[in-house]
């Protein structure tokens, strides 16, 4: 991908929507799905396939998945925890899982009851597994790269220390995440600068929230190290239930946005976006959506035939 296009990777169904009290209809939720795809955005996470009762958001989400898969032209991705979780995915449809582990083993343990070592034995299952399934992508997360909400710092060497336990097992696509929005743009830079540099054969992409208003900059500072892919959030929903202090994602319209005013291609029409945004809105009227696009409106420069 050149310098002058980057990939948004919609995660507001699943990282939007996960801690969100109110059960979402599953309609809607498929709803929103497919408004966002019409906005041109090409990869969406719909969900996690987890147990209910750790996300209730999710206890629909076989149903979810069969209303999406008609969807063309979208790869559709779903987290999953584990082994029995992947299977689950690839059963309903998903060809392209997420499989996640934080680099902090506090925080490892508090979201996914294990041991960094352990989550990466089970990523070696799911690795073994997935190489006899036709089409299947397999994408990591690696959280608290940027700092954890139980340890505070984290070590860089940790953190390429779990990269080249990845990378030894065969996996070529990391997402690294910054779980409770510690990351700064300098912090960002030097990291994401190294992983490019010494692990050339893994694709890798970035994950911010905006918890304390450093997200768009972390994107501009991973975008200016060479990074090609962003997470974002419709309405910059989101936050790990299992992180205090997690909340907010990038917003998907904000980062559209700066890419678009910059003269870097998205490939997503941000009119129908915000579209989408009004239609999140109209569905969770109580939840506030922090994305300064959908309350500022676009520049008058600005529009598209979608929005007016």
């Amino acid at each position: 991908m050149s310098e002058n296009e980057v990939q948004i990777v919609e995660v507001g169904p699943r990282d939007g929507l996960q801690n969100l009290k109110e059960f979402v209809d599953t309609e809607k939720k498929i709803s929103l799905i497919k408004q966002l795809a019409e906005s041109g955005i090409r990869e969406i996470e719909v969900g996690g396939f987890v147990h209910p009762k750790a996300i209730p958001q999710f206890q629909d989400i076989k149903e979810m998945a069969r209303g999406v898969l008609g969807i063309k032209g979208v790869k559709l991705m779903a987290l999953v925890p584990n082994l029995k979780g992947a299977e689950n995915a690839i059963e309903s449809g998903i060809n392209k899982i997420v499989f996640v582990f934080s680099v902090s083993r506090s925080h490892n343990m508090n979201n996914v009851k294990r041991t960094p070592e352990e989550s990466l034995e089970e990523l070696q299952k799911i690795k073994e597994w997935s190489s006899s399934q036709p089409d299947v992508d397999v994408r990591v997360n690696l959280a608290t790269v940027f700092g954890c909400p139980f340890e505070g710092n984290v070590k860089n060497e940790d953190v390429f220390r779990c990269i080249e336990g990845i990378g030894k097992i065969g996996m070529s696509e990391i997402t690294l995440c910054d779980t409770v929005g510690y990351g700064n743009p300098r912090q960002v830079e030097e990291i994401t600068s190294t992983c490019l540099k010494e692990y050339p054969r893994i694709m890798f992409g970035v994950h911010f929230h905006n918890t304390r208003g450093l997200g768009l900059a972390n994107n501009l500072a991973a975008y200016k190290s060479g990074i090609r892919s962003f997470d974002s959030s419709i309405g910059g929903l989101g936050g790990c239930p299992f992180a205090p202090g997690a909340s907010g994602n990038v917003a998907t319209e904000d980062a559209v946005f700066m890419f678009s005013e910059m003269g870097i291609e998205t490939g997503v029409d941000i009119g129908c976006l915000l579209k989408t945004s009004q239609y999140l809105k109209e569905i969770l009227p109580d939840v506030p959506l922090s994305s300064a696009l959908f309350r500022a409106g676009l520049p008058v420069q600005t529009g598209s035939a979608c929005y007016h």
